[in-house]
């Protein structure tokens, strides 16, 4: 069954990717002024622009913040981080009243420039990485399930170790909290994410979301992903326990 839903899907990515020849073609882009030697002055007003703009929620570190349901951004690859502010200046994400958070987002990048956003981004890439603990509600998933889920459903684009594939455009899923994770998963299935026209990364989340089958399936790859943030020996522990 896992086997003919990844068959399914891959057929469907496949058929996506010559779509995105466009999208790939930014991304390239992106990534070449990204690390072609950051301007100081750029890095310096990237700094200024996320403690106006940013540390108050995602915290002076980018570290995230659950009370206010904002995730860790520390580390996540200019590339990426200037995606999704384009996507919320766009209004492709952060048009749902029921989503303060994301609607917040939008207003705050319709007042930047591209400019300021690139600084934005090359500043977020140069913060430390969080690694989320393993919480203690998802101690009990099926972790060797979740590894499964993975492989089969997440590791073609996100690869094996889920440090993301910008050629695909899809980002490191390390650094990034539980609950995060749930919220977003959901937000795909539900296509309150990436079902907005001109978001094609977006739309390969819908339809591998749906994969997703259960609650006990999600907090199993959930759980998975997060043992990659840890150290081996951790990870080791985490298998063990949930084998038991």
């Amino acid at each position: 069954m896992l086997q003919m839903g990844y068959n399914i899907a891959r057929c469907m990515v496949n058929a996506m990717r010559t779509s995105l020849s466009f999208s790939l073609l930014i991304l390239a882009a992106l990534s070449s002024t990204a690390h072609a030697g950051a301007d100081p002055a750029k890095l310096q007003t990237g700094a200024a622009l996320f403690q106006n703009l940013c540390a108050a929620c995602h915290g002076p570190k980018g570290q995230g913040n659950e009370q206010l349901k904002t995730p860790s951004i520390a580390g996540e690859p200019a590339w990426y981080v200037q995606i999704q502010l384009g996507n919320f200046r766009a209004g492709r994400r952060g048009g749902n009243p029921a989503e303060p958070q994301a609607m917040v987002m939008s207003a705050i990048t319709k007042n930047l420039t591209p400019a300021h956003l690139e600084a934005l981004a090359l500043h977020i890439e140069k913060l430390e990485r969080m690694h989320p603990p393993m919480p203690t509600a998802l101690r009990d998933a099926d972790v060797a399930m979740g590894k499964e889920l993975f492989e089969v459903r997440c590791m073609e684009c996100h690869r094996f170790n889920a440090s993301g594939e910008m050629t695909f455009g899809s980002p490191p899923l390390l650094g990034l909290q539980d609950w995060y994770l749930v919220a977003q998963i959901e937000k795909f299935k539900t296509g309150r994410r990436g079902a907005f026209v001109g978001d094609p990364n977006g739309a390969k989340m819908v339809l591998s979301s749906q994969f997703i089958e259960d609650e006990h399936a999600k907090r199993s790859v959930i759980a998975y992903i997060l043992t990659l943030n840890s150290a081996p020996a951790d990870v080791e522990r985490v298998f063990e326990a949930s084998s038991k």
